[in-house]
C-alpha cells in the first residue's frame, strides 16, 4: 500500500436505518387504519356505504282485530296514506344548498317549525324514515307525488290506521290508542315500536298490546343518487297482530248502554256489569257516559278533549270498574251470610222493626219510617229492612264484617284484565278509620256498615261478583274479557294460542242452608211486595237485591240506584249489577235496567215495565 493512499472509512448506516424505520412506521400506520376501519367499523362502513345506494322501507303490521263473542267486529283498521323522509338524504340536499322541508311543509299545510320539530324529535337514525303526516287525503298525497323530484328523500305510502266501527258502548272496554312516548318506548322496546308509532294507551288496547302489535317487514330497494327508486331487492312480509276474541256480547252490551244512556241524558251517570257465574266471563261492562275511541286514533283534538274534561258526568272514569262507592242495601248479602255461618241468626229468628233504634240520644231511622213489623231473614231481604241490619251489625261487629266483607273479595282488585283503571275499594275498620284520620269509631259507623253505608266503597264489578258466588255456590271467579287470542305465523296461519280458562280467586265456604236462605231471601226481593218485584219476568225465576245509598252532593243529600241479581235461579246463567248515579231508589231505577239487560240475554221478549216507587 502506497504511503499516499488514505484507509477507507467505515461506512456510516444511521440514515439507512431511520428511513427503513420511518418506513415501517408508515406501513404500520396503514396496517393499522386498514384494521380500524376494516375490522372495527367495518360492518358501520358497510351498512352506511350500502346505505348511499339501498333503502329500507318499513312496513307496519295491521294490528289485530278484536271481536265480540259471535264474531262481531270492535276494532279493526282502515288504510290511510303516510308521508314520511329520511332525515339523512335531507342533509344531503342541504349540503347541495337545497332544502326541500319548505316545499313539502307547504304542500302538507304544516308550519315548517312544526315539520322541523317533528323529524327531531322522532328520529331514529339517520337513514330511518320518520313520519311526518298520517291519513293524508288523497288530494295532498297527489300534490307532493308530482313534486317528488323536488322533494330527495320523501316517501309517501300506505299504512294501517285503527278504526272502531262501534264507539261508544265500548269506550271503556277497547280503551283507547295513542302516539307513544319516551316512557312507552323503555316499557315496550322488545315490541318493535318506534317514535312516531301508536300503541294502546288504556283499555284492552293497552292490556293486550304486545299481541295486537304484530311484527314489523318491509322492503330493501336500490335508490340512484337523488334518492329515486331503482328496483326492489328483498321484501318481507309484516306478520299482523293477534286476533282478540272477547267474551262481550255486542247485542247486550249496546242494550245495557242505551239504557243507562237514557239515565245520563238527565246528567245522572252510571254503569252496568254482567258476568257468567259459572266462568267469570264478562258478558257486558258499561259505563255511561263514555267516549269514542275513534277520537283518539289520530290524536284527539283540543276542542274534543277539553268537552271529555269539562264535562261534569265525567266520561272518561270508567265507573264499572274503576269507581268505588257505598253500595247501600246490596251489601246486606254480606251481613246476612255471617249471621248465618255464624250462628247470630237463623232463616226463622227475627226483630220486630218499629222503625227506629236508638243509639243514646241518636234516632237510627228505618227507611221505611213505620216500621215492618216483625221481621225475619227472608223478609228483611223482601223488604229492606233497615232495622233489621242494625241489630244484626251491632252482633257481629264492625271487625267482622270487614272479615266478611274481604271474603266476598271487597276491598281488592277482582284482577279484570284491564289494566290502570281498576279500583281496590275501601272495607272499613276501627283501626282503619283512625289510621286515616277519619275520627273515632262510633255506634252510628257500624249500623250503617250493616246496611252498605258508613265509609264503605265497592265499585259495581265487585258487587256483581258477590251475586254472582252467591249463584254459583260459592266461588268467586277472576273476570276476565278474552276468550281466545288467535296468533298469525309467518305463513299468515292462525293459531290459537290462548283460550279462557276459569280462575278462581276465592271460595266462600258457605253451608248449604247458608246458600239456601241467601237464595230463598233474594228471590222474594223479585215478588210480591218485594222492592223490585215490578222488574220480575213472569215464567223466570231471578234473584235479586235492590240497594240505595245516600250521598251528598252540593249539599244536598242524593240517592244512588243499586241492583245485583243472577237468574234462571235454579242454573245462573248471568249475574248482573246495575248502578245509576243521583237517579233515586234502586228498586225503580236500577232493576228495571238489570231486567232489560237479564231479558235480552236469554233471549226473552218482554215489554217494558213501569216501576212502582219504592223506599229501596
Amino acid at each position: 500500500m502506497s504511503v499516499l493512499d488514505t484507509p477507507e472509512s467505515a461506512r456510516d448506516d444511521r440514515r439507512v436505518y431511520v428511513l427503513m424505520g420511518v418506513i415501517l412506521l408508515g406501513l404500520f400506520a396503514i396496517v393499522a387504519r386498514l384494521w380500524y376501519l376494516q375490522i372495527v367499523h367495518g360492518d358501520a362502513l358497510l351498512l352506511a356505504s350500502e346505505n348511499n345506494r339501498t333503502r329500507r322501507l318499513r312496513a307496519v303490521p295491521e294490528r289485530g282485530l278484536i271481536e265480540d263473542a259471535k264474531g262481531r267486529v270492535l276494532a279493526t283498521n282502515r288504510p290511510q296514506i303516510v308521508v314520511s323522509v329520511v332525515p339523512d338524504e335531507i342533509r344531503q340536499s342541504r349540503e347541495k344548498q337545497y332544502d326541500p322541508l319548505p316545499l313539502l311543509a307547504s304542500l302538507l299545510k304544516m308550519p315548517l317549525q312544526k315539520l322541523q320539530e317533528t323529524i327531531r324529535e322522532n328520529q331514529t337514525g339517520p337513514f330511518e324514515p320518520v313520519r311526518v303526516a298520517v291519513d293524508v287525503d288523497m288530494e295532498t298525497a297527489t300534490r307532493v307525488e308530482e313534486q317528488r323530484l323536488k322533494l330527495p328523500g320523501v316517501i309517501v305510502g300506505p299504512e294501517p290506521l285503527r278504526h272502531y266501527p262501534n264507539g261508544l258502548p265500548f269506550g271503556h272496554i277497547l280503551g283507547q290508542m295513542g302516539q307513544i312516548n319516551r316512557e312507552d318506548l323503555i316499557e315496550r322496546k322488545e315490541a318493535g315500536y318506534r317514535p312516531g308509532d301508536y300503541c294502546g294507551k288504556l283499555g284492552l288496547e293497552r292490556a293486550y298490546d304486545t299481541e295486537l302489535r304484530g311484527q314489523d317487514g318491509g322492503q330493501r330497494i336500490e335508490v340512484d343518487a337523488r334518492g329515486r327508486f331503482r328496483h326492489e331487492l328483498e321484501n318481507t312480509a309484516p306478520i299482523p297482530g293477534a286476533k282478540l276474541t272477547l267474551t262481550v256480547d255486542a247485542a247486550l252490551q249496546k242494550t245495557a248502554y242505551d239504557a243507562l244512556y237514557e239515565w245520563a241524558k238527565r246528567g245522572k251517570p252510571g254503569a252496568a256489569v254482567a258476568l257468567d257465574p259459572r266462568t267469570g266471563a264478562v258478558l257486558a261492562l258499561v259505563s255511561v257516559p263514555s267516549y269514542d275511541p275513534e277520537k283518539f286514533v289520530k290524536g284527539i283534538s283540543s276542542a274534543d278533549w277539553n268537552a271529555l274534561q269539562n264535562d261534569p258526568r265525567k266520561p272518561m272514569i270508567n265507573r264499572a270498574v274503576g269507581m268505588a262507592t257505598a253500595p247501600g242495601s246490596t251489601f246486606k248479602m254480606i251481613p246476612a251470610a255471617a249471621g248465618l255461618e255464624l250462628g247470630f241468626v237463623t232463616p226463622y229468628d227475627g226483630v220486630v222493626c218499629k222503625g227506629v233504634i236508638h243509639l243514646g240520644r241518636w234516632p237510627k231511622r228505618c227507611h221505611k219510617r213505620s216500621g215492618h213489623g216483625f221481621v225475619a231473614l227472608n223478609e228483611s231481604l223482601a223488604a229492606s229492612c233497615d232495622v233489621y241490619y242494625y241489630r244484626l251489625g251491632q252482633r257481629l261487629t264492625p271487625e267482622v264484617m270487614a272479615e266478611w266483607a274481604r271474603r266476598f273479595g271487597l276491598g281488592k282488585r277482582t284482577g279484570i284484565d284491564l289494566p290502570f283503571v281498576e279500583a281496590r275499594g275501601i272495607v272499613p275498620t276501627p283501626k282503619w278509620k283512625e289510621q286515616s284520620k277519619r275520627g273515632r269509631w262510633v255506634g252510628g259507623d257500624t249500623v250503617d256498615y250493616a246496611i252498605g253505608q258508613s265509609m264503605l266503597g265497592c265499585t259495581p264489578l265487585q258487587m256483581c261478583n258477590v251475586a254472582a258466588a252467591i249463584g254459583n255456590g260459592g266461588t268467586l271467579y277472576r273476570p276476565q274479557l278474552v276468550r281466545s287470542i288467535t296468533s298469525f305465523d309467518a305463513e299468515n296461519k292462525p293459531v290459537v294460542t290462548r283460550t279462557l280458562q276459569p280462575e278462581v280467586i276465592g271460595k266462600l265456604n258457605l253451608k248449604p242452608s247458608t246458600l239456601s236462605a241467601l237464595v230463598r231471601g233474594m228471590e222474594s226481593v223479585m215478588e210480591r211486595g218485594g222492592t223490585a218485584a215490578s222488574s220480575s219476568i213472569p215464567g223466570l225465576r231471578i234473584a235479586g237485591k235492590t240497594g240505595t245509598s245516600q250521598i251528598k252532593r252540593r249539599g244536598e243529600m242524593k240517592l244512588n240506584a243499586w241492583f245485583i241479581g243472577f237468574a234462571p235461579v235454579e242454573n245462573p246463567k248471568i249475574a248482573v249489577c246495575v248502578f245509576v248515579e243521583e237517579a233515586g231508589h234502586g228498586g225503580e231505577v236500577a232493576a228495571p235496567i238489570a231486567r232489560k239487560i237479564i231479558a235480552r240475554y236469554l233471549n226473552l221478549n218482554v215489554p217494558d215495565v213501569q216501576a212502582v216507587p219504592t223506599t229501596d
